[in-house]
């Protein structure tokens, strides 16, 4: 046999992981790519031997249930434990003709899968909720507020309904009114700015 099975096996596994890795982590484009080149690449392997599809069909479906359901509805993340299961047994029975996995592998890519959603997927999930969102489409340039920590040069204003980090090239106390020039990430440059008569020091 000259495609050895464990190996296609690793490889749509691998494969099935990037793909769930860009939905957590989307938009980098490198991962998408590696993602469907792993999957069609794993498919034209399995074709050279006696697959099981419908295994082939477990597998994906308890791969991608079990890592992408606690993105979905953290709650569900008890609940797809199943996938591990379906995982398992599309893995027991991915081929025929007395071709199979090997037993330690599938255990090793199980217990592996659990660590991977626990100690990475999690992780960048949890990461992506405590950031401050904003809208796209709100370009925050230009937004105005104040100061909540007092910034010298590093501090905290309040914009948009939401707390930042701010910098600025001059010193300015709580309460200063601010204006955004500038965003590096989840920074805000920010400058002070000329408040109108008994306007309140929130966010215009």
């Amino acid at each position: 046999m000259l495609v050895d099975p464990n190996i296609v096996y690793l490889i749509l596994l691998a494969a099935l992981w990037l793909s769930v890795t860009a939905v957590y982590v989307p938009g980098t484009g490198i991962i998408e790519v590696l993602a469907v080149g792993g999957l069609i690449g794993a498919i034209a392997l399995l074709t050279q031997l006696p697959t099981n599809w419908l295994a082939v069909l477990l597998l994906v479906v308890g791969v991608l249930g079990f890592l992408v359901m606690p993105l979905i509805e953290k709650r569900l993340a008890l609940v797809s434990v199943t996938g591990l299961i379906l995982q398992a047994i599309g893995s027991l029975t991915l081929y025929s003709n007395g071709v199979s996995v090997a037993l330690p592998l599938i255990a090793i890519t199980v217990g592996a899968a659990l660590l991977y959603h626990r100690y990475a997927l999690l992780r960048v999930l949890e990461s992506h909720k405590q950031k401050p969102a904003m809208l796209d489409d709100e370009p925050i340039i230009g937004a105005v507020g104040y100061v909540q920590k007092a910034i010298d040069p590093v501090g905290t204003v309040y914009v948009r309904g939401e707390s930042w980090t701010a910098r600025s090239d001059m010193p300015l106390p709580t309460g200063t009114a601010i204006a955004v020039v500038e965003q590096d990430g989840l920074t805000l440059f920010v400058e002070a700015v000329k408040q109108k008569h008994h306007q309140p020091l929130e966010e215009i």
